[in-house]
């Protein structure tokens, strides 16, 4: 077999490091806010922290903000996909660079600098209607350019490795990124939050500690979605091209009839539904039930990161011999059995340095499945758009990327309903901790029926054009 590197390669070694990077941005512009947003604006009760948001109320934002995104996301795809790769007068202009997504991802990383920072800065120091409107406001502007960056770097991943073993390859360089960035956004966050804060010892993290980060942040996502901007080499060309001119929306109607799309949208939705909610409710996990603080949530996810990240040595061979449906079965079941252990780690009877190792134990069992997840993503996406081609003659990347992250989005926003109704429900207090600690089991009674309907997907032999 030919080096990766060498004569036959797909693609190059930089653009492949450009991608892994790439990715880290993509972490670190989105999970902060997903992990610690809901926390910043409605934090546990009764331990002196400013509550921006009541609970009741928080999920609102969240919910709202991360519908705009999935109803943005297939339409900033279809612009992506019918976009000149070759620069009209305008964009010569403004940036003169070739393709069809690297200007997305070139100007929506520059305006997601001031959203990125401006989110964590409600104009109220205190429990505020206002509060909840302006975090609304910014957080659907966060996630427009967001995804004006992101959806056309996702179709470009499988643009750019079109056989199934290169990208396999490529999803591990993005799966590195991935997991490097989760390192980061959610890992470390953690103790950069306590480090940075005003606070006097011992007591609660100040707000000043979350924008100093996502100041931070916003600067570093910037510098790393540049990157393939001017490394990554488009290979799509519009004008050499032979496709038809089709109606903007009869992508839709062709995703509809992809019976392997529809499997994999529903199961990701489900899944990522009961997954994210137990994200949502990791803060409060770590406070109520382990006793600890942002710093106890760093303590639980190292082990995850590095699980992850050991697993990428086994992934490839693997995928070569199970394919990608039963890779990702195998990455929802890790992750099934996982989740209602956050119940019962949360009522066991033992001290908090045990529960905190327990605690770690569990996320590095987990830490497997999300590395599965994150490497065959990319091939999952790829064969699922290259079955779509042979029957609609079409390269449609970006519409089917934002289409995924309209399951994304809607599991978000179904991930934050269940975790802070739970929450408000039955309390997220250090007397009335049961509304966290029930998030687990419901958590994965969605994510199994996310592997249920995963395992009607599909085998497909692209090459024989239909599914076994």
């Amino acid at each position: 077999m030919a080096n990766e590197y060498g004569k036959n390669r797909e693609f190059t070694w930089g653009e492949g490091l450009a991608f892994c990077l790439a990715y880290v941005g993509v972490q670190l512009c989105s999970e902060v806010i997903n992990q610690w947003g809901t926390y910043f604006y409605s934090p546990s009760e009764g331990v002196g922290r400013t509550i921006f948001v009541h609970i009741g109320m928080v999920k609102y934002i969240f919910i709202i903000g991360t519908m705009w995104d999935a109803l943005i996301g297939p339409v900033v795809g279809i612009f992506s996909d019918k976009t000149s790769t070759q620069p009209g007068r305008l964009r010569r202009l403004l940036a003169p660079i070739r393709g069809r997504r690297r200007p997305f991802i070139f100007f929506g990383s520059i305006f997601m600098v001031f959203t990125s920072i401006a989110f964590w800065y409600p104009p109220v120091q205190g429990n505020s209607p206002l509060n909840l409107y302006y975090g609304i406001v910014m957080l659907c502007l966060h996630w427009s350019f967001f995804t004006i960056t992101t959806m056309p770097l996702f179709a470009l991943g499988p643009e750019v490795a079109r056989s199934e073993e290169a990208r396999v390859k490529l999803g591990t360089w993005i799966a590195v990124g991935l997991v490097a960035g989760l390192a980061v956004a959610n890992g470390l966050s953690g103790l950069f939050i306590e480090w940075l804060s005003t606070a006097p010892e011992g007591q609660p993290t100040s707000p000043d500690a979350y924008r100093r980060l996502s100041a931070i942040y916003a600067v570093i996502s910037l510098i790393l979605f540049q990157l393939p901007v001017w490394l990554v080499r488009e290979r799509y060309d519009s004008e050499a091209a032979a496709q038809k001119h089709e109606p903007i929306f009869e992508g839709f109607v062709d995703a509809a009839r992809n019976v392997p799309f529809v499997i994999y949208f529903t199961g990701l939705f489900m899944f990522n539904v009961g997954f994210l909610a137990a994200q949502r409710a990791l803060p409060y996990w770590a406070e109520l039930g382990l006793e600890g603080g942002e710093a106890t949530v760093t303590l639980l996810l190292l082990p995850f990161i590095v699980t992850a990240l050991a697993s990428y040595a086994a992934i490839p061979g693997l995928a070569r011999r199970l394919r990608c449906k039963w890779m990702i079965i195998i990455a929802f079941m890790i992750i099934v059995t996982g989740l209602p252990w956050m119940y019962v780690l949360g009522v066991l009877d033992i001290t908090p340095q045990a529960k905190t190792i327990l605690g770690a134990a569990l996320f590095a069992y987990c830490g497997i499945g999300q590395g599965i997840m994150y490497v065959m993503a990319t091939p999952m996406m790829g064969e699922i758009i290259d079955y779509d081609e042979q029957y609609s003659g079409q390269r449609r990347e970006a519409l089917y990327n934002g289409l995924v992250g309209v399951a994304m989005k809607a599991a978000m926003a179904g991930s934050v309903f269940i975790a802070s109704q739970s929450m408000d429900l039955w309390g997220n207090s250090p007397e009335r901790p049961f509304g966290v600690f029930y998030v687990g089991p419901i958590a994965g009674v969605f994510a199994i029926i996310g592997l249920a309907v995963m395992l009607f997907y599909p085998v497909l032999n692209v090459a024989r054009t239909k599914p076994e």
